[in-house]
């Protein structure tokens, strides 16, 4: 059965990732966001955002594994001041998986946030994949929170096509993982999020959470301590299908570990921090577990 990826894609927008070695074949899809961790979201802004003290700072790193073997590695940093965000990311393979499949992706992303709302402005992402087909996708946001899409080289929207009214209250991947990092709409109820409605320029799809339990959980030399553990639930809205598994085939379960750390400059006060995602197949389990992470400068430890 192929399997999926759920990364903290980092590219920022999901995208079918095919892997030809000794073991099957196999196509992720990354969702994180939503992801890869991700949490719920209002694209207006319900008011000003008060001047946080001073700018919060995060950079988180992530190792992508299949059987418990590494395969790829993303980064993700970002910058709350004053209401607004900056983020940028990066996603990689590594290890043996180069030789058979070889993708990079970069994104960025900036926008005004608020304590339960954000508001995304611009996301840009450049993808390169193992045939070394360079591609961009651009997606603006305009004064009512609608996106508009520039694709170099462009490809044809009107096969699977998503309406204006299906791109309303959307944000790009990106925002959706920074959704999820500053707990927009996080509360003691759900410490995930309820869900996140996404346009990555070709698909529209919708991410929710639900809040399973509180777990101990230890990754050596990065995070000791409580997280939350929430299910991931993903569903295609519109626009180019997300071949991740057979037709008429459910998706396997998807888990998000996420813990509470303070940071006086976030827009709540404290980060959402994504800790481990992962999803059970038949054949094995595909993981994104943080590597390392800073906030405001400062390294976690396990």
């Amino acid at each position: 059965m192929p399997g999926l990826l759920i990364v903290i894609s980092r590219e920022g927008r999901p995208r079918p990732i095919y892997l030809e070695s000794v073991m099957p074949k196999v196509r992720f899809g990354g969702i994180l966001c939503a992801a890869a961790a991700t949490s719920a979201i209002v694209v207006a802004l319900a008011g000003p955002a008060a001047a946080a003290e001073k700018p919060a700072n995060v950079d988180i790193g992530f190792t992508i594994a299949f059987w418990a073997i590494p395969f790829g590695h993303t980064d993700y940093h970002a910058k709350f001041a004053d209401g607004t965000y900056d983020a940028k990311s990066h996603f990689e393979t590594s290890g043996v998986v180069s030789i058979f499949w070889n993708s990079t992706i970069d994104a960025v992303v900036n926008g005004n946030i608020a304590a339960h709302a954000i508001a995304p402005n611009v996301y840009d992402s450049y993808s390169q994949d193992h045939n070394s087909k360079r591609q961009r996708v651009k997606v603006a946001f305009d004064a009512k929170g609608m996106p508009e899409t520039t694709a170099e080289p462009p490809y044809n929207t009107t096969k699977y096509p998503v309406t204006d009214e299906q791109k309303k209250n959307t944000v790009d991947p990106m925002s959706a993982i920074t959704t999820i990092l500053s707990g927009v709409k996080a509360d003691e109820k759900n410490p995930c999020g309820s869900g996140v409605q996404v346009f990555d320029g070709r698909r529209r799809y919708d991410v929710a959470f639900t809040y399973v339990k509180d777990e101990e959980v230890k990754i050596p030399g990065v995070w000791s301590g409580k997280a939350h553990q929430c299910q991931i639930h993903y569903n295609q809205v519109a626009g180019y299908k997300q071949k991740i598994i057979k037709e008429g085939k459910a998706l396997p379960p998807m888990y998000l570990d996420v813990a509470d750390l303070p940071a006086p400059g976030a827009p709540n006060g404290h980060f959402v921090m994504p800790i481990k995602l992962w999803s059970s197949l038949s054949w094995g389990t595909v993981t994104a577990t943080i590597s390392e992470y800073k906030i405001d400068g400062v390294p976690g430890k396990g």
